[in-house]
């Protein structure tokens, strides 16, 4: 039993050290190396020590080491690739809440590629047959030496009760890491007290401080913020009470009713970015003309994303709700997921703008909301999310949208494809509506389009295989909204749009963006425009996606 509990340490600490290894492979084996070196002794000790708790508790279950140290093994593997495969995609560590990507298994196949899902699935179902056979080989090697006599009554139980005090044992700790985040969690104690620090501006530099397995509790579920020092209904009825007075003053020279039996579309176009906006990227041909020549004429700009190459719904969200995911936990990666789909509603800009008297006084038509996306309804729980945030209806791909066509060569949906759907919806209501579409076109991997637009610059030949796909898809992107615009000029109802970028394609390399400046890799264009005339407002140079509908009602 003892030598049992011993060969678990020492699996717990090569799984441990092996995860650290693969974290730090999407860039090197030099580089995995360094930062292996790097982290400190006491903090991979705690991570050890927390993993050996695991392998005891089910050993303790199983009463078989194989079977223990099989299914702790293949967890690891399969944390270990998540994050490496995450990592190389998005320059984004693994976190628990990503367990939700596990019930969209085409998604993820699509976006790895089938031949690495495919080497997965193999090592996955290898190592606990590996295990089985080692196992088997060693206790036949035994019986063939010598015959095991029959254990002793007195033996037997006190091995049981041995296995029964170290689960228990293992179990306590397990459970106190699963409080990482409460007050007095004794595990954010003893990693603290081992030299842990928090980042929680940034989730990449907790785990490369501190270890995987210490990012992984750190994004463990949490409180979405601090309540802060003096919060009551009082307090909150004075915050409603001066915005109030401010918005009075405000809207004293407005007219209440200019938003009546006006349609309000939000356009989030995937990966949407100017490529020729890095330094020292040049394009045969410039991807973007019209949208370049709308944003000359319409109030427009640029927009920082709180994400760089994915973190789509948290733009979408910052959107919909007015609300800046920065003043969440960092804990709280996804509020689509953690916040808003188990919720029966959830604030957002369609309490205003959709219902009775949405946007206008006295006898106006209700506007209705529909979201479209072209992708399927679970994929971030948008199933649940919209009509949480208040949407009536909701088409996904998997459930009305499949009429939706592709590009040559694409695996997604076509914008040209969404923005005709997106005018059928205007079309067929005879409300008003308030419309929330959802790109496809241009998301990662960039592959297969016909005719790529070479790129040149600071760039591999990897990158600038994908730069030249991208810039092709955002051509794609581009003529297909000159056709939107034109469809909408020829339409009776009045439409006003935004339509903006989420993030930057993650394909471009950490030196070029760091080379171009702090913000360039969240820095994404935006534009308001409309059938009818507008007024002249420069809007900000730069917002937030939480300050976007503003403009739209300015």
């Amino acid at each position: 039993m003892f030598a049992r509990i011993l060969g678990g340490l020492a699996l717990a600490i090569g799984l441990t050290l092996g995860l650290e290894l693969v974290h730090g492979l999407h860039a090197s084996w030099p580089e995995a190396l360094a930062r292996l070196g790097e982290l400190e002794l006491p903090l991979l000790g705690v991570s050890a020590l927390l993993v050996w708790a695991i392998i005891v508790l089910l050993h303790a279950i199983t009463n078989r080491f194989w079977a223990a140290a099989a299914i702790v093994t293949t967890l690891a593997t399969l944390i270990g690739a998540a994050d490496f495969l995450k990592m190389s995609f998005r320059d984004e560590p693994l976190f628990l809440a990503d367990v939700a990507y596990l019930s969209e298994v085409a998604f993820l196949i699509e976006n790895v590629g089938a031949g690495a899902a495919l080497a997965l699935a193999a090592v996955l179902l290898a190592v606990p047959l590996l295990a089985w056979f080692v196992a088997r080989s060693v206790r036949n090697s035994r019986r063939r030496r010598a015959p095991e006599p029959s254990a002793a009554p007195t033996s037997g139980r006190r091995s049981a009760l041995l296995r029964m005090a170290s689960g228990a044992t293992a179990f306590l700790v397990i459970f106190g890491a699963s409080t990482f985040n409460s007050a007095g969690s004794p595990a954010r104690a003893l990693y603290e007290a081992a030299g842990a620090r928090w980042a929680p501006w940034n989730q990449s530099q907790n785990y490369d401080d501190n270890g995987l397995i210490a990012g992984l509790l750190y994004t463990l579920p949490a409180a979405a913020m601090d309540e802060p020092e003096g919060y009551s209904p009082a307090s909150v009825a004075a915050v409603v009470g001066k915005y109030e007075e401010a918005a009075r003053e405000l809207n004293a020279g407005r007219d209440p009713r200019a938003l009546e039996g006006v349609n309000v579309v939000t356009v989030l176009s995937e990966s949407l970015a100017d490529p020729l906006a890095l330094p020292g990227i040049e394009a045969a041909e410039d991807p973007m003309p019209f949208l370049r020549e709308l944003m000359e004429s319409n109030p427009s700009g640029t927009m920082i994303s709180s994400g760089f190459g994915g973190g789509t719904a948290n733009v979408e969200f910052e959107v919909l709700t007015g609300m800046a995911v920065a003043n969440f936990h960092a804990q709280v990666d996804s509020p689509f997921q953690a916040l808003v789909a188990d919720a029966e509603s959830f604030p957002s800009h369609l309490t205003w703008l959709v219902g009775d008297g949405a946007g206008g006084e006295g006898g106006e038509e209700a506007r209705e909301g529909s979201a479209i996306h072209p992708y399927y309804a679970r994929f971030y729980r948008r199933n649940a999310v919209y009509p949480a945030l208040g949407f009536e209806r909701a088409s996904f791909w998997d459930s009305g949208l499949a009429h939706l066509t592709k590009l040559p060569g694409d695996r997604h949906v076509s914008d040209a494809s969404l923005f005709g759907e997106v005018v059928r919806e205007l079309r067929r209501s005879e409300a008003p509506l308030f419309v929330n579409a959802v790109s496809m076109q241009n998301h990662s991997p960039q592959q297969g389009l016909a005719n790529p637009i070479p790129v040149t610059g600071p760039l591999t030949d990897a990158e600038a295989d994908s730069a030249a796909q991208y810039t092709r898809g955002v051509k794609h992107s581009d003529e297909a909204l000159e056709e939107f615009v034109a469809e909408l000029a020829g339409m009776d109802e009045r439409t006003v749009v935004v339509l903006y970028g989420d993030h930057l394609p993650s394909f471009w390399s950490t030196s070029l963006l760091d080379s171009a400046g702090p913000l360039a890799r969240y820095q994404t264009p935006w534009v308001v425009f409309a059938n009818f005339p507008l007024e002249d407002g420069a809007g900000p140079e730069v917002l937030g996606a939480n300050q976007l509908m503003n403009q739209v009602v300015d």
